[in-house]
């Protein structure tokens, strides 16, 4: 048994580091976004192309839910950091010979991997612990993932020095720290290959609200299908704002700020997005998910509201403010919508996961209502996606009062 825990725990340290690592790595691949939309000269619609092909597998979640019940969890994250580690190294010789679909096609295998990762992580930080602390836990992993992301955009000053301004004089930099970066991932991969794999099926559990209703399917699972419905929208409103938040900051219009600068304030961004998940993982220990929920739900609607009608420190404050409280809105999302789905909990992991498909679609909206109305105006997009995903934190609250009453 003491053998056992070990081996539980040490899986659980595993997930935390690859959360940690793969949270970096996608830093690095975003932060680059401008420089790609001015090298490859694109539009904001075609640069919202990138998170396109990076979140458009995520339609095979729920494939990849039935694929981890064959081979287990842990060799489905061994997986991802394959695939992971093989889309970062396609980046170089996209970059190389000036092949935007050859970039396209690398962030279309970090897209599988990064599903693979999810379907799989997810599930492994909801069970191996105890189930009280499900919500915590996924906080607290995605939170290590958000940390990783202050560390990215703040080490570029010490990777890519400052007289280096032009996108071509960046390239080798950026090409070095993708080889680095990718290289990295398929060492992961290797070590988890050849760690001891255990069983976290017992981890699963049914509740009372679920059993005897619609646990044995997850397509007549009301409450799991609007799960997946607001985690499509808030997800896909979060892409826009990291994929585009340097662009809105050194747009004229609105803050014209230096691309040093807004990379400095993408730091500051994700610092604030990691203490979001932290004081998540903790407050949702003493006040109910649902109920936080309501709240971050509510603050980012105020700080929206800035980000289209401000201008200056004003814009330059909501749309790095708002970070922090989107950043519990995936995980806690995740754990009001799958608890209790007992063995269906990989299947209904995958279809969850294959919410990630609102972050292929909804930046690639918001891109044409930029060109179409001006990138500012282009964030209203969020505000019908944050009034629903209220109604669901509303609805999940009643539920599990009703539960509690009910058990007592």
């Amino acid at each position: 048994m003491k053998h056992e825990r070990r081996t539980v725990q040490a899986l659980l340290y595993a997930v935390y580091f690859i959360y940690f690592f793969c949270g970096m790595t996608q830093c690095f691949e975003g932060v680059f976004l401008p420089e790609f939309k001015e090298y490859f000269q694109l539009n904001y619609q075609q640069q919202m192309y990138t998170m396109f092909a990076k979140n458009i597998p995520f339609v095979l979640a729920v494939a990849i839910g039935y694929l981890v019940k064959r081979v287990g969890y842990k060799n489905c994250m061994t997986l991802a950091m394959a695939l992971f580690g093989a889309g970062t190294l396609v980046l170089i010789p996209g970059l190389q010979t000036h092949s935007y679909q050859l970039v396209l096609l690398g962030f279309f295998l970090i897209g599988v991997g990064f599903n693979c990762e999810l379907v799989a992580g997810n599930p492994m930080l909801s069970a191996l612990g105890p189930a009280k602390d499900a919500s915590s836990r996924l906080n607290l992993g995605n939170a290590l993932g958000a940390v990783a992301q202050i560390i990215a955009p703040a080490t570029l000053s010490l990777i890519i020095p400052a007289a280096v301004v032009s996108v071509r004089g960046k390239l080798p930099y950026m090409q070095g720290l993708f080889a680095a970066l990718g290289i990295t991932l398929l060492a992961v991969a290797l070590v988890t290959a050849l760690m001891r794999n255990v069983d976290i099926a017992a981890g699963f559990t049914e509740t009372p609200d679920v059993v005897g209703s619609n646990a044995g399917n997850i397509w007549t699972n009301i409450h799991l299908l609007c799960g997946f419905s607001v985690i499509f929208l808030t997800l896909g409103v979060e892409a826009g704002l990291f994929s585009f938040y340097r662009n809105y900051l050194e747009d004229p219009a609105v803050a014209g700020l230096t691309a040093h600068q807004s990379q400095r304030m993408f730091t500051i961004y994700f610092a604030l997005f990691a203490l979001g998940r932290l004081v998540g993982a903790w407050a949702q220990r003493k006040i109910r998910p649902a109920v936080y929920l309501l709240f971050c739900l509510a603050a980012a609607l105020v700080c929206l509201a800035g980000v289209v009608l401000g201008k200056g420190n004003v814009a330059v404050a909501a749309v790095t403010a708002i970070g922090f409280f989107i950043s519990v809105f995936f995980p806690t999302l995740y754990a009001l919508a799958i608890g209790g789905m007992g063995e269906r909990t990989g299947q209904a992991s995958g279809l969850l996961t294959m919410g990630f498909v609102g972050c292929a679609l909804l930046p690639v909206l918001q891109g044409r209502l930029a060109d179409t109305i001006g990138l500012q105006n282009s964030y209203v997009l969020g505000i019908g996606a944050y009034l629903i995903a209220g109604l669901y934190a509303f609805k999940s609250y009643r539920k599990k009062g009703s539960a509690a009453a009910a058990a007592s």
